[in-house]
């Protein structure tokens, strides 16, 4: 007998229906099940039953490796592929620093939010002094004169006719003197230096923030913390029903997109979007490419403006990554991906699904906008489109901290934030639309012009706002 295998079936037709697919895949319609609904669930998959991804032109099935080569065979189907793994494309080695100081906070958070508390203190120590002194004066009604009794003694008292009782007369009520209100002392929220380096604080005002944009966070899930608001999600990792995230990668890269200028930690470059957790990847930081599309399929049928995918695997393009993409982008969906961690290995370039064609495969660079060593270069397939900081990147973390990674899935979100901003600012503008502002209005780093190293060169979200 022989042993059964997940395969991702892709077909010509993007936008084939169940019944057609039963058709091509000679199976009954019964033995199809929405695979986005399935999946979202913590039950495994059946042998006896395709998944459909509808709306992504694919298919999940379990087959022997003799009848995906028949199936291969067969008119209307463009690619049978076998499930392979996905991988997180953060905590590059060398350049991950786990900064746990404050609670989780970083460097510049702590002297931030000391300096926050110790100017409060300071003002409130002063309004208790003055309080202090303008109750003692109240106490002190005769103005500091003290009372001298007579040298002779007592004098006698004048025989007065008794006098009647005065009536008792309601005694007034003192006047209620007001108090002094300690001042408020908010503190400044700290601008990171990668969220300063795409210059996201001139557009805020310009772009209300992203406010309401609907951003998909394809990653390992989303944990709660006080610089974050989720506002919905799903899992499709096999077993989980959650979409809580126990490995941090996805709540880094939520931070970076989306954290909230509330006056402490870090915050977002479109800090009012909101955000989506579709967690695809374990807490491992692994996942399956059938668990990747199921998430894209979900986050086309909920509504996204902008997906955030900071994650991939080595090797070339994928039909079934080039159709979900193809179809989120009719959607109206931005697909915003990783470039890869491979520079210096034996697949250097961009690696999928940042390399099929329409989405925006993103660089990544450092602090003085130098590419860094381990990010993926242009060369086969789709080329990077564009850069943004990946190296030493403090964001959002497990446990309601903070922590410093790098990599390209640190760079993509800088990009996504962009996208939730100019969405915002230009509500009916097409994916296309947006990528051409992307790349138009981008810092050239490099050989002048597009390269391949930084794509059209660093976003700048105050000119792609304008």
């Amino acid at each position: 007998m022989s042993t059964k295998k997940t395969y991702i079936v892709t077909f010509t037709d993007p936008d084939i229906d169940t019944a057609s697919m039963s058709e091509v895949m000679h199976v009954s319609a019964d033995a199809l099940q929405d695979g986005v609904s399935m999946l979202a669930t913590d039950a495994p998959l059946s042998s006896n039953t395709v998944y459909a991804l509808e709306g992504l032109g694919s298919a999940i099935a379990m087959m022997s490796d003799k009848d995906a080569d028949a199936l291969r065979k067969e008119a209307g189907v463009a690619e049978v592929i076998e499930d392979f793994e996905v991988v997180a494309l953060g905590d590059h080695n060398g350049y991950s620093v786990d900064t746990d100081v404050y609670q989780g906070m970083g460097t510049e958070e702590v002297a931030a939010t000391t300096a926050y508390y110790q100017a409060y203190a300071d003002a409130f120590a002063e309004f208790r002094q003055q309080l202090e002194e303008f109750l003692g004066n109240l106490d002190n009604r005769n103005g500091g004169a003290q009372f001298t009794p007579h040298p002779d003694g007592p004098l006698p008292r004048p025989p007065f006719p008794p006098l009647p009782l005065p009536p008792r007369l309601p005694l007034p009520t003192p006047p209620r003197l007001p108090i002094p209100t300690p001042p408020i002392l908010l503190p400044k929220q700290p601008t990171p230096w990668n969220i300063a380096m795409v210059k996201a604080p001139a557009a805020w005002v310009r772009a209300s923030y992203g406010s309401g944009v609907k951003v998909g966070i394809l990653d390992t899930g989303i944990a709660s913390h006080t610089d974050l608001v989720i506002y919905g999600g799903a899992s499709f990792v096999a077993g989980v029903a959650s979409y809580n995230d126990g490995h941090g990668h996805g709540t880094h890269v939520a931070g970076t997109v989306g954290a909230r200028h509330n006056h402490f930690g870090v915050v977002g470059v479109a800090p009012q979007c909101h955000l989506y957790a579709v967690k695809v990847l374990s807490d491992a930081g692994s996942g399956q490419l059938s668990w990747i599309l199921a998430g894209m399929a979900w986050a086309r049928q909920n509504g996204m403006k902008v997906i955030n995918m900071s994650l991939g695997s080595n090797q070339p393009t994928v039909a079934a990554y080039t159709t979900a993409i193809s179809q989120c982008l009719a959607a109206g969906v931005v697909v915003v991906a990783a470039a890869g961690n491979s520079f210096g290995t034996s697949f250097p370039f961009v690696g999928a699904p940042a390399n099929s064609p329409g989405a925006i495969a993103v660089a990544a660079v450092n602090q003085a906008g130098v590419v860094a060593p381990f990010s993926s270069r242009g060369g086969t397939g789709n080329q990077v489109t564009i850069s943004g900081p990946g190296v030493s990147i403090n964001s959002t973390h497990l446990a309601n901290g903070y922590r410093v990674s790098s990599g390209t899935s640190m760079a993509a979100p800088h990009v996504t934030g962009a996208v939730a901003l100019i969405r915002r600012r230009f509500p009916t503008w097409t994916p296309l639309q947006v990528r051409h502002r992307l790349v138009t209005t981008a810092t050239d780093l490099g050989f002048p012009g597009v390269d391949l190293t930084y794509g059209a060169g660093l976003v700048n979200c105050d000119t792609a706002t304008l």
